[in-house]
């Protein structure tokens, strides 16, 4: 839980900034409805995994951290 802002409220923050201009955000999260995907990707989330699949969350942060 984040007390103060959500996911989407902290992704759109970080991508309005210059200064993490670059920084790729994976959205790791218990709300995984298309919904829920399509507002991460409304707001820049550069990947989108539900969260309790470590598997697949590896899968997705591989090619991110060969960058």
């Amino acid at each position: 839980e984040m007390p103060e802002m959500d996911g989407y409220v902290l992704t759109k923050l970080i991508k309005s900034d210059v200064r993490f201009k670059g920084i790729p955000v994976i959205m790791h999260s218990s709300l995984s409805s298309n919904a829920n995907k399509a507002m991460g990707s409304s707001v820049g989330v550069d990947a989108y995994v539900a969260k309790f699949d470590p598997a697949i969350l590896a899968e997705t942060l591989i090619p991110f951290l060969q960058r």
